[in-house]
């Protein structure tokens, strides 16, 4: 059963490898280092035991909540975690007074666009050629939204 507890900085080096092995666009341990000194983000992780299965980086200005980075380990995809890690950290975002959450996904990324539209967010945007690749090609940012 998966359990859900803050991260703490020592956690930062543990977070950004965790997300390399799941992403070529990881963050960097020195971006989740920001975050999880930031007093207005929430770094979430996903754990079963010692096992990072994914973690989630929350901001939070007012009743407006963002999902700065998502992401649920490679050897762990395709279990339903992903949906699991967002439906809890919708409720974070709600307890905390936001009353709607907001993201950025590559328009590549079919498996997560179709995750948050099932769960409730809506496109209302796109950043054209936001998101870069190692090969210098860019590609466009989907914005999404979901009323909490």
């Amino acid at each position: 059963m998966a359990e859900f507890t803050r991260a703490q900085l020592a956690d930062a080096h543990r977070l950004a490898s965790a997300e390399a092995d799941s992403t070529p666009h990881a963050w960097s341990s020195t971006l989740y280092a920001g975050s999880l000194e930031s007093e207005h983000d929430t770094v979430w992780l996903m754990q079963e035991g010692n096992v990072l299965l994914g973690a989630a980086v929350l901001m939070q200005v007012l009743d407006e909540a963002h999902i700065q980075n998502f992401f649920i380990h490679g050897s762990h995809q395709g279990q339903g975690l992903g949906g699991q890690l967002l439906r809890f950290v919708q409720q974070q975002a709600r307890q905390q007074g936001a009353s709607c959450l907001f993201l950025e996904v590559r328009a590549s990324n079919r498996i997560a666009l179709q995750l948050y539209q099932r769960a409730g967010f809506i496109p209302y945007s796109t950043r054209k050629a936001y998101y870069r690749h190692a090969d210098g090609s860019r590609e466009d940012a989907i914005l999404m939204k979901a009323t909490l």
